[in-house]
């Protein structure tokens, strides 16, 4: 597979996850929090069972060794990252959503530091601060710096960020001799029949037949593109071109968030534009992408070639 196509899945990977901030904002004007969460992933789940019966070899096995390891990665990952996700963009918008969601390269760093004994680097101690100082802005503009005033869904996303690393961790210390759609798949199953459980529990008698069409447009491309697709391309890209390489391609999900939300005529202020970049500079200082880009835009000079080799 050619560096092009590995670029363009990537690219497509954070397009389908920046898109999906706006369109969970629909799904959730239409369908409560976890219902939306639940429908997602059974969508999901049904593309990740058929992906594992017919290409995963020896899953019998791998499940056995790693059902606890999956079953905690679901529990936090899917049931926790969406319960938050989905309830945190009923109360916010989609560009702090997404903003707030570009910093869990950091997030996911800072707690494996913590608690994986990780060394964490000069790069990514001085991003984190950049890109939490941006996160902070965001979350308190317009509340006069009162707390209380403080929009409880930008909290909840970040709820979800932290559920998100911490999903990156369990599968790093709880999961062994698996593979990325192995991991991927058995998660996502057990997550879903979790979060359809706890959605049929906590919203009994929720109407899903007869609603927009725009619903049921929005639960599809979450499952199949934002779950199952994104999460395959993002896989492969690691296969191809290394974790560091494809995690830069994680900046472009916000910059997707806000087209889309221009697209479709959402406001998208100067605090959040200004927040943005702050969040997006400390993330690409963090993950090295900062330096990869100044050292293209004012290469260091050749070195003259002395007399003597010329000879």
């Amino acid at each position: 597979m050619s560096k092009g196509v590995v670029y363009l899945e990537l690219t497509c990977s954070a397009l389908f996850w920046g898109l999906t901030f706006n369109v969970a904002k629909i799904a959730v004007d239409y369908i409560p929090a976890m219902t939306t969460a639940g429908l997602r992933f059974l969508v999901a789940a049904s593309l990740m069972l058929v992906f594992m019966l017919t290409i995963e070899r020896g899953w019998v096995a791998r499940l056995k060794r790693n059902w606890l390891g999956y079953l905690a990665m679901a529990v936090v990952g899917v049931v926790g990252f969406n319960a938050f996700f989905f309830f945190g963009m009923e109360h916010t918008s989609p560009t702090n959503g997404a903003l707030i969601m570009a910093t869990n390269p950091l997030v996911t760093a800072l707690i494996a530091g913590l608690f994986l004994g990780e060394p964490i680097s000069s790069n990514h101690k001085i991003g984190t601060l950049i890109s939490f100082t941006g996160v902070a802005a965001l979350i308190l503009v317009d509340s006069g710096d009162r707390l209380a005033s403080v929009n409880i869904g930008d909290l909840l996303v970040i709820g979800g960020n932290v559920s998100m690393a911490l999903y990156s961790i369990l599968g790093k210390r709880l999961v062994k001799d698996s593979t990325p759609l192995m991991t991927t798949a058995a998660s996502t199953i057990f997550g879903a029949a979790i979060l359809w459980s706890v959605a049929r529990t906590t919203e009994p008698g929720v109407q899903i037949v007869d609603l927009p069409w725009q619903a049921y447009a929005s639960i599809l491309f979450m499952g199949v593109f934002g779950s199952v697709l994104a999460y395959i391309f993002w896989n492969r890209g690691i296969r191809a071109i290394g974790v560091a390489d494809t995690a830069i391609f994680f900046h472009l999900v916000p910059v997707f968030t806000v087209l889309l939300s221009f697209v479709l005529g959402q406001t998208v202020t100067i605090a959040q534009i200004g927040a943005g970049i702050v969040v997006i500079i400390g993330v690409m200082i963090s993950s090295g992408a900062m330096r990869k880009l100044l050292s293209v835009l004012n290469p260091a000079p050749e070195t003259p070639i002395a007399k003597s080799e010329q000879l």
